[in-house]
């Protein structure tokens, strides 16, 4: 039931590109803002529901606990905008590349912000991803600025997330709750200008809109519930099929271009996730050695 719950919020993750084109019409910041608004309301839901609301008020009450997810909020969006913005401007491609660094990415982090140390390999792989992303300035002229800031930002929000007091459901409710007087502040400001896709949109759109907060909060929770109950490195691989969902629906479903550079591009981060993955199934099978 674990594996399966985590497969499922990792699927649902990766699918989320589809949800979000069926929204193009609408502007990606006001997509971002109804997202944050129905995801406070229903997260308060489920936080009466499981009675949490003690926890809620034992960090508001806390300047220092509230600072720090006042940040992660922020990078959380961030990450959240962007991926919205690759896939209604038709880059969701580049969106899968930077869900296919965040592994490394965070492994450099960890050696940053908590002293861990990677191994040789780790430190190769690091580099092959590096080399795609170089490849890719060479061949293109630009900076792939999409795949980089979703794998940075969510990093980061990784570690801020690390060092957070709650858990990952009061987290987010934390978050999203702390950006929803600024989305309420834009949806208002739209709604004024008469630019507010939300008050004239057909009933199905609406439908769409309201759907936001569910489905941010249902993955999570699948993933909670998982991630609790298995081994690190079973989480650590299944990661993967987030990616692999984006990868495979930017191609084959939005029909965006996956020429021979792309290949190559992707090919060293392949190439670094597969030398990472390796090392870091050898090394959890050493320590259960040296455990027993």
């Amino acid at each position: 039931m674990a594996v399966f719950s985590a497969v499922c919020a990792y699927f649902l993750w990766g699918t989320f590109g589809l949800y979000f084109k069926a929204l193009d019409e609408v502007s990606p910041l006001e997509i971002l803002a109804h997202r944050i608004i129905w995801s406070v309301i229903f997260l308060a839901l489920i936080i009466t529901f499981m009675k949490k609301w003690a926890e809620i008020f034992a960090i508001l009450c806390t300047p220092k606990k509230l600072g720090l997810y006042a940040l992660s909020a922020l990078l959380v969006s961030t990450n959240w905008g962007i991926y919205i913005y690759s896939v209604v401007s038709g880059q969701a491609l580049e969106g899968s590349m930077g869900y296919f660094i965040l592994p490394l990415v965070a492994v450099m982090f960890g050696a940053i912000f908590f002293g861990e140390r990677f191994s040789k390999p780790q430190a190769l792989a690091i580099l092959l991803a590096l080399s795609g992303v170089a490849y890719q300035v060479w061949s293109f002229g630009k900076l792939p600025w999409i795949a980089l800031t979703l794998a940075f930002s969510f990093g980061l929000y990784g570690v801020l997330r690390k060092k957070a007091p709650a858990d990952s459901i009061n987290g987010l409710f934390l978050e999203t709750l702390l950006m929803s007087p600024i989305a309420l502040c834009f949806i208002t400001y739209k709604a004024f200008e008469g630019d507010l896709f939300f008050l004239g949109a057909p009933i199905d759109m609406i439908g769409l809109l309201l759907l936001a907060g569910p489905i941010t909060a249902i993955p999570l929770i699948m993933f909670a519930y998982g991630a609790r109950k298995l081994r690190y490195s079973t989480v650590g691989l299944l990661q993967y099929i987030n990616p692999t969902c984006q990868f495979f629906i930017a191609i084959f479903i939005f029909k965006e271009p996956f020429e021979i550079t792309n290949l190559i591009t992707f090919a060293f981060i392949w190439a670094g996730l597969l030398l990472y993955t390796q090392n870091t199934v050898m090394q959890t099978r050493q320590k259960k050695l040296e455990n027993s």
